[in-house]
């Protein structure tokens, strides 16, 4: 079992979470796309919006988690399976023998956020990788601090304890969306998207993965 990610001079990297964070080769014209096809899909189903069907969504619109099946999405489900073989190779990275390819399971669903709507704190039980993209980002108001910014949250809990003077233990990461972004992380990992204020809306797309 590996100690941790050597950085050399006897210092490792133990405990490490890894993240995968990546944009999608010619997301302009797949987000084009994904936009006309779930802004339709929000008229058709208008009892999608907030209400019970709530999770970690405060507001906004949010699909079935059945949007891989549909046949427009198939270039996005190929992103996201290779994302998450991707990000798996760490793991067997120091190993030895062949990496066995994976069979992914994986559900996605969109999400539409427009002025004030947000994502509660939360993670994936169950799951073993999730991850986000975003199609749209609509137009955010630039005088609003972290302005629909999505933030991970130390998942060493006792850090925030006896915060070490040049390290941001304990501290939230807070990440920028930007259209074309894909971002894939363990599904423990605490997360929040802080609230959209701007027009237009904020189309991102989320999935869960399980790994057999």
């Amino acid at each position: 079992m590996m100690f941790g990610i050597n950085l050399g001079n006897d210092v490792y990297l133990t405990y490490a979470t890894p993240v995968l964070k990546q944009l999608v080769p010619d997301a302009a014209s797949l987000n084009a796309g994904l936009k006309r096809i779930l802004l339709a899909k929000e008229q058709a189903h208008p009892e999608f919006r907030s209400g019970g069907r709530n999770r970690s969504n405060q507001g906004g619109w949010r699909s079935e988690p059945d949007l891989l099946e549909w046949p427009e999405i198939a270039t996005l489900r190929a992103e996201f399976e290779g994302a998450v073989t991707k990000i798996m190779g760490l793991v067997v990275a120091e190993q030895s023998g062949p990496m066995i390819e994976p069979e992914i399971s994986m559900v996605a669903w969109a999400n539409i956020n427009r002025d004030g709507d947000y994502n509660i704190m939360h993670s994936h039980a169950g799951q073993h990788w999730s991850g986000t993209y975003y199609a749209s980002i609509g137009e955010p108001d630039p005088d609003i601090q972290l302005n629909g910014y999505f933030e991970f949250y130390d998942p060493r809990h006792s850090a925030v304890m006896a915060p070490v003077p040049g390290f941001n233990f304990g501290h939230p990461l807070p990440l920028e969306p930007v259209e074309g972004l894909m971002v894939v992380f363990p599904s423990w990992l605490l997360h929040s998207v802080h609230p959209f204020r701007g027009a237009g809306e904020r189309i991102s797309i989320a999935f869960n993965a399980i790994v057999k």
